[in-house]
């Protein structure tokens, strides 16, 4: 049992590097909708409003009609934040003793930055494809995506050591 909680309480504290690298970006984004909107992403829609339309598309009727706006404000918001936690605690997982804030934030950040801008919104339609962005369209979300993925383990890496998880996942599935 004690394996289990020692990964657990990583993926929490991989989270919580999540929640900070989160905060990063979202101030990054609101510094470039102010005074470098030619840096923004070609977006055609928000990915939080559009993921909260395809899950009440499979809703019945009387139960899509009855949700108030603002519960799918508050979810479409909450999921641009889910989305940020679950990298980090996917890192923690993946990377349980954490590393170089640097050089695992600009990986964690680019993979981040690659399964969105590369995948899953373009595949969505929820923007074009990356080969039809300006070049300032593409460098200012990889920048706040690298300001990310440094934030989240810098602080994943500070927590794990105010909180001296003690047992390496190495360690842990050698004693599975």
């Amino acid at each position: 049992m004690h394996r289990h909680s020692e990964f657990l309480k990583r993926t929490c504290l991989g989270a919580a590097g999540g929640f900070v690298g989160t905060l990063a970006i979202q101030g990054l984004l609101a510094a470039s909708k102010k005074w470098l909107p030619e840096a923004l992403p070609p977006m055609r829609g928000e990915p939080g409003q559009f993921m909260v339309d395809q899950a009440e598309k499979v809703m019945p009727d009387a139960v899509r009609r009855n949700i108030p706006g603002a519960a799918e404000t508050v979810a479409a918001q909450g999921l641009g934040m889910g989305y940020g936690l679950a990298f980090g605690a996917l890192y923690a997982a993946l990377r349980p003793r954490g590393g170089s804030a640097f050089a695992d934030g600009i990986v964690l950040g680019l993979g981040c930055w690659a399964a969105g801008y590369l995948g899953w919104l373009p595949a969505m339609g929820l923007m074009p494809p990356i080969h039809q962005h300006k070049p300032l369209q593409v460098a200012g979300p990889v920048v706040d995506h690298l300001a990310y993925g440094i934030a989240t383990v810098a602080t994943f890496d500070a927590l794990c050591e105010h909180f001296n998880p003690s047992v390496p996942l190495e360690v842990e599935m050698q004693q599975a």
